[in-house]
C-alpha cells in the first residue's frame, strides 16, 4: 500500500490500514531519524537488534551519544517536524543516563511507532557498564547508512545486559556467537573483564556450540561474576549518578507521564468500539493500560462494568438515597485518584474511562436521580477531572437503530445535551454514524494532539 505524501501518513482513500503500511512508515520514520542526528552532528551508535534495520523494527531502537549530545536531544527531537510527519508524544527518562521518546506517525485510523531509547553510557542496577566515549570511538557504519558498534564492544553491551536480565535463549546465543566469530580476541578481552576465567572458557566453548542450555545452568553465577567485577568510576561518581536519579524521580512525581481519558456518550454511540480501538493503537506509547467503568469501585476488578438493560425505564431514587449515592460517587474518584489513578499516571499508565461522573449531569435518568434533584450536578466541579475528554453522539435515529430503548424525542434531547457538555468542557464532539474508519481516525488525532502539546511544553520547544 503506497502511503500519501503528506505529513499525516495515511494511506489511500478507503482502503484498510495494514502491518505493512505501518511497517513501511516506521521504516521512513527510523531512516529520517538516523538523518536527523547526522545533520545535527550528533554522533551515535544503534546498539543491538539492528540486523534487520531499517525494513523491520519490532521493538525500541536503543543508541548511544555523548553526554554533551544527549543533553540536546529533547530540543533537537521535540523540535516540531524533526522527524516529518511525526508527533513526540512521549519523554520518558527512565534512568539519569537514558531516555526513552516515543514517535507516532498517523496511518488513517492507525498509529505507527519509532521507539528510540538513548543512553549517554549504559548503566544497569546503578552500575556504569559502558561510557560512550569508548563505544563511539568504535563505530562504523553499516550499509544501510546508520552507525553502530564495534563487534567487541556490542558484544560486551548484548552480554552484560542478557545476563542480567537472566534471559539468553537461542537467538541471544546466536547474536553473541557472531560477534564473537567476528572479533574473537576482542570479545574474548571483553569477557575477562566480567567474568571468571573458568566462565570465560565455558561461555566460549558454549557459543561455538551454541549450548544454550549452558547459560541456563550457569545464568546466575555469571550474574554473580558481573556483581563481583570491577567497578569502572569512582565511589564519588556513583553517588553523583545517584543523586541525578533520585531527582529524576522527583520531576516524574512532578509531571507524571500517564493520560487520563473519559470516553461519554450515549448508548449506541460506539464507545467500545472507540475505547478498544483506543486501547490498541496508544498502548505503544505507556508502560501498562488500564480501564474502568464510569468510576474506580474503590479499587474492585469489575471487568468491564455491568451491562444496564433499559436504564431509562427504572424508576428514580429518593432524594435521600440519590443523596447518598453522590457522596459515594464522589468519595469514590479521590479514593480512586488518590490510590490508584495518580499512582498509575506516574508509571505512565493510560487510563480510560467508559462514562465519567459528568455522565449524569447529561442523562439523570439513567442513574435514578429524581427530578429537581440539582445536587449531584454542584459536586461535578470537586471531583477530578481526566486529561482528555472524548464525547460520541450519532443522529437519533441511529442510536434507536443500535439500541431502540428509547423514543426519538428522548435520543435527540441526549444528543444535544453530550454536544453542549463537550463545548464545554472544550472537547470534541465525534459523530459516530459517520464511516468508522473515519471516527476512529479522528479520535485518534484528538488523542496525540495532546500528547504531543504536553511534551513539547515539558521540553520547552512549543510555539
Amino acid at each position: 500500500m503506497k502511503l500519501n505524501e503528506y505529513g499525516g501518513g495515511g494511506v489511500l482513500p478507503g482502503a484498510p490500514v495494514t502491518d505493512s503500511d505501518l511497517m513501511a512508515c516506521r521504516r521512513q520514520m527510523f531512516l529520517d531519524f538516523c538523518a536527523l542526528l547526522d545533520r545535527e552532528s550528533i554522533a551515535y551508535v544503534i546498539l543491538s537488534g539492528y540486523q534487520s534495520y531499517p525494513d523491520r523494527i519490532e521493538s525500541d531502537v536503543d543508541f548511544m551519544v555523548s553526554a554533551v549530545d544527549f543533553a540536546r536531544l529533547p530540543g533537537t527531537l521535540g523540535r516540531p517536524g524533526s522527524i516529518p510527519g511525526a508527533q513526540l508524544l512521549q519523554r520518558l527518562q527512565h534512568e539519569a543516563t537514558a531516555c526513552y521518546y516515543v514517535f507516532a506517525k498517523q496511518v488513517g485510523e492507525r498509529l505507527a511507532y519509532l521507539h528510540p531509547d538513548a543512553a549517554s553510557d549504559y548503566r544497569r542496577r546503578g552500575r556504569l557498564w559502558l561510557s560512550s566515549d569508548s563505544v563511539l570511538a568504535s563505530r562504523r557504519l553499516t550499509p544501510a547508512g546508520f552507525w553502530v558498534p564495534a563487534a567487541a564492544v556490542e558484544f560486551e553491551y548484548y552480554l552484560v545486559k542478557r545476563i542480567d536480565k537472566l534471559s539468553l535463549g537461542a537467538a541471544h546465543v546466536a547474536r553473541l556467537a557472531a560477534l564473537m566469530w567476528e572479533d574473537e580476541p576482542g570479545c574474548l578481552a571483553a569477557a575477562s573483564r566480567l567474568l571468571r576465567p573458568d566462565h570465560v572458557h565455558g561461555l566460549q566453548d558454549a557459543l561455538q556450540s551454541s549450548d544454550v542450555a549452558w547459560f541456563a545452568e550457569h545464568g546466575a553465577a555469571l550474574r554473580r561474576d558481573l556483581a563481583a567485577a570491577m567497578p569502572r568510576e569512582s565511589f564519588v561518581d556513583r553517588m553523583t549518578s545517584r543523586l541525578a536519579d533520585a531527582r529524576r524521580v522527583l520531576q516524574r512525581l512532578r509531571q507524571p507521564t500517564g493520560f487520563v481519558i473519559a470516553v461519554l456518550g450515549p448508548d449506541g454511540s460506539g464507545k467500545t468500539t472507540v475505547i478498544e480501538h483506543l486501547e490498541r493503537e496508544l498502548a505503544p506509547a505507556f508502560r501498562q493500560v488500564r480501564r474502568f467503568h464510569l468510576r474506580p469501585h474503590f479499587g474492585k476488578a469489575l471487568g468491564r462494568g455491568v451491562i444496564v438493560r433499559e436504564p431509562h425505564s427504572q424508576a428514580p431514587r429518593s432524594a435521600l438515597a440519590s443523596l447518598l449515592k453522590t457522596m459515594l460517587f464522589v468519595v469514590d474518584y479521590w479514593w480512586g485518584w488518590l490510590r490508584i489513578i495518580w499512582p498509575a499516571r506516574v508509571r505512565s499508565t493510560l487510563v480510560i474511562f467508559d462514562r465519567y461522573y459528568h455522565d449524569m449531569l447529561v442523562d439523570p435518568r439513567r442513574y435514578r436521580l429524581p427530578p429537581h434533584y440539582g445536587f449531584y450536578r454542584s459536586m461535578a466541579t470537586s471531583v477530578p477531572r481526566p486529561d482528555l475528554w472524548i464525547v460520541l453522539t450519532a443522529s437519533p435515529d441511529v442510536l434507536i437503530a443500535r439500541k431502540g430503548e428509547i423514543t426519538r424525542a428522548s435520543a435527540a434531547e441526549l444528543v444535544q445535551a453530550y454536544r453542549m457538555l463537550a463545548h464545554q468542557y472544550g472537547s470534541g464532539s465525534f459523530e459516530t454514524d459517520v464511516p468508522l474508519a473515519q471516527t476512529l481516525a479522528g479520535v485518534v488525532a484528538a488523542t496525540t494532539e495532546p500528547l504531543q502539546t504536553r511534551t513539547s511544553a515539558r521540553i520547552g520547544t512549543i510555539g
